[in-house]
């Protein structure tokens, strides 16, 4: 949707005085930010609430700190003011399971090997090198979260479902809540995010560009990564991550968790705040 009215122009140029803007294409669908995309050259966040700010500029502390890090692109920020994210837009579009699904088995090992390099390289970041703190991601990871979630779940979600989804919700609850330890972690820097629209893919080359919006990241569990992957593109794609990840194997059992309880999480979400947006926005 391209948006030309004197407000964002009156926006952007408070960041980008000299800017000569040519076109503007407005996001609004966000929770914390509204996304101009400009020119088809620059990224510019303006958030919409007051604690956007605060994850705004830890969304910039992370990327400058991954950015020579990582295998794959990530968002360099050129400019930060409050409230306020600019960076130049990367090349790429949303990495539908098409894309994965339909590659050839060549194709397939490619963009298996990058995601699993920057995963990797994401998950064993050097983080406690830093002289600031990385904060608990915002995706739920721990024993005393998820048994909050599957009591709301029970009380909110399980009257809706029908016989073998209450089967299937109660086994996939009592599997891992079952088990003392099973959300026990080495934390690690994670994405906590990565759906498709978070990878970018170039369908000329078959391969991924980059990865981007990394407003949930921080320190968490790395299963929750591959839980993303898995719940979007099938183990298919994970199983051939695993020359590139060593741990692949340790953290698949909650990775696996994650993959199933992130549609009772969507929908959690959706009955809770009344946002119908909820209900379809992972489809």
């Amino acid at each position: 949707m391209i948006q030309v009215e004197p407000y964002w122009h009156d926006q952007i140029h408070s960041v980008m005085p000299d800017l000569e803007i040519k076109k503007i294409i407005l996001h609004r669908e966000g929770i914390v930010n509204d996304v101009l995309i400009v020119n088809d050259q620059w990224v510019i966040r303006f958030t919409k609430t007051d604690w956007g700010k605060e994850l705004l500029a830890m969304e910039d502390r992370l990327m400058r700190f991954i950015h020579p890090l990582v295998s794959l692109k990530v968002p360099f920020p050129e400019t930060r003011q409050e409230g306020v994210l600019v960076y130049p837009l990367l090349e790429g579009g949303t990495f539908l399971r098409p894309y994965w699904a339909n590659a050839s088995e060549a194709k397939q090992a490619e963009l298996a090997e990058q995601l699993g390099r920057f995963l990797w390289s994401l998950h064993t970041a050097p983080t406690a090198d830093l002289d600031w703190e990385i904060p608990g991601t915002m995706a739920p990871v721990s024993r005393e979260t998820w048994l909050d979630i599957h009591e709301r779940v029970d009380e909110k979600i399980e009257p809706l479902l029908i016989p073998h989804q209450k089967v299937w919700m109660e086994d996939l609850f009592a599997e891992a809540l079952g088990q003392p330890d099973f959300f026990e972690f080495e934390p690690a820097l994670i994405h906590g995010d990565l759906a498709p629209y978070h990878l970018l893919y170039l369908p000329e080359k078959g391969l991924l560009n980059g990865v981007i919006d990394f407003g949930v990241a921080g320190m968490g569990d790395p299963a929750t990564d591959l839980g993303s992957l898995i719940n979007y593109y099938g183990e298919s794609l994970i199983q051939k991550i695993r020359p590139f990840y060593p741990e692949y194997d340790v953290l698949l059992p909650r990775a696996r968790f994650y993959a199933q309880a992130l549609e009772l999480q969507w929908v959690l979400l959706g009955v809770e705040s009344g946002e119908q947006y909820w209900f379809t926005a992972h489809l």
